[in-house]
């Protein structure tokens, strides 16, 4: 079961997500003495992230990831990991650690060994928190329905405990890397951040829909295990 949490204002929308994340992470270090947050790429983040970034807390007992990347340089703009330390691993949140999804291999498919093994070494699992964005295509992180349908099938529905996998979707001008939907699913909670009328007509779609192929995001919207909030705005945050 999805919980709908709307918002007319972008801005409202942003101070509440990061006030939860906030005591979210507050709870996971009280009880666990470590919090593990994942965190997407996107337009929504970069506010998300600078506002985050200057939350009071003890935030070198917070390991921050990424539930997917381009396989581009460090440097690149289209790098989720360069969105998240120009943005996010500042201020106070300086102090975190950094799991990155990137090795120094040509390209994603030479690194799933590697970066699997980084994951189960760096992270606690089940993560605290996992936030994605959804596309008007109904994918999240790098599953994308127009991915091979070899290469969807790894990112789903991995034989070997794989937790990420490689992704050449057709609408993407360069190779991804992304966890896998299991990998995803072992989170403490979800949340889905998407705004404008596009964007929550395609989660209509995907939520009454049944076949995971064609929209990955049902892959997170229909299940019952992990609780998973869908944060909606009309607009995007000002911020």
């Amino acid at each position: 079961m999805t919980n709908e949490r709307t918002f007319k204002s972008g801005d409202d929308m942003l101070a509440s997500m990061v006030a939860q994340t906030v005591e979210r992470l507050e709870f996971a270090i009280a009880e666990r003495g470590r919090a593990t947050i994942s965190v997407a790429g996107g337009r929504f983040p970069k506010p998300f992230f600078k506002a985050l970034s200057k939350a009071k807390l003890d935030w070198s007992k917070v390991t921050i990831t990424l539930g997917d990347d381009r396989w581009v340089g460090l440097d690149d703009d289209q790098s989720n990991e360069k969105l998240v330390k120009d943005n996010l691993l500042i201020n106070e949140a300086a102090a975190a650690t950094f799991v990155s999804l990137k090795t120094a291999d040509e390209n994603p498919e030479e690194a799933i060994s590697t970066v699997t093994n980084r994951l189960k070494n760096d992270l606690s699992w089940p993560m605290d928190i996992v936030y994605l964005g959804m596309g008007d295509d109904g994918h999240t992180a790098s599953l994308f329905p127009s991915s091979t349908p070899d290469d969807l099938k790894r990112g789903l529905y991995p034989e070997n405990g794989e937790l990420v996998a490689a992704a050449r979707p057709t609408v993407s001008p360069v190779p991804r890397i992304s966890m896998t939907l299991p990998a995803l699913l072992n989170a403490r909670y979800i949340g889905i951040h998407i705004t404008g009328s596009s964007k929550w007509s395609t989660y209509e779609t995907a939520k009454n829909g049944s076949v995971i192929e064609d929209m990955p995001v049902r892959g997170l919207l229909q299940q019952n295990d992990v609780p998973v909030d869908l944060w909606w705005s009309a607009e995007n945050p000002k911020g």
